[in-house]
């Protein structure tokens, strides 16, 4: 695991957009101006990479079975912003590693996406991105 502050700096400083750590909110407290969209982000999760019955039956699966931590990077922005914004941060954390030296072994992977809430000129979106361990270093 990680601390989420590293994939925030990273996400800040090749955006320029407010990021920080991700709280319980809704899209009305999340206030959104011209094209200054609000990140959070934070860990979701770790899941294990092949998920049948037999893995947790026979450790020497168990041990070829790397986990994997997903972290939630979510943003609101207005709905016009949409495809830029979620450019921007994708372009940010795609095969960004939080760990030196691991970048040939382990980076950040789109999982999936989608929208949380809508209004009529905003819109809260999800990206979860996955990093997998164990790591070499």
């Amino acid at each position: 695991m990680y601390d989420e502050i590293v994939l925030i700096d990273r996400i800040a400083s090749e955006t320029g957009y407010n990021v920080s750590y991700a709280e319980d909110t809704t899209i009305e407290s999340s206030p959104v101006t011209g094209t200054a969209p609000k990140v959070y982000v934070g860990h979701i999760g770790i899941k294990v990479n092949q998920t049948t019955k037999d893995v947790y039956a026979n450790g020497y699966n168990e041990l070829e079975n790397p986990s994997v931590l997903l972290t939630s990077i979510q943003f609101v922005c207005e709905r016009a912003e949409l495809t830029e914004v979620r450019t921007n941060i994708a372009n940010a954390y795609k095969g960004f590693t939080p760990y030196t030296n691991d970048e040939d072994f382990s980076s950040l992977v789109f999982i999936e996406a989608h929208a949380i809430a809508k209004t009529g000129t905003k819109i809260w979106w999800q990206e979860i991105v996955g990093l997998i361990f164990p790591r070499i270093s």
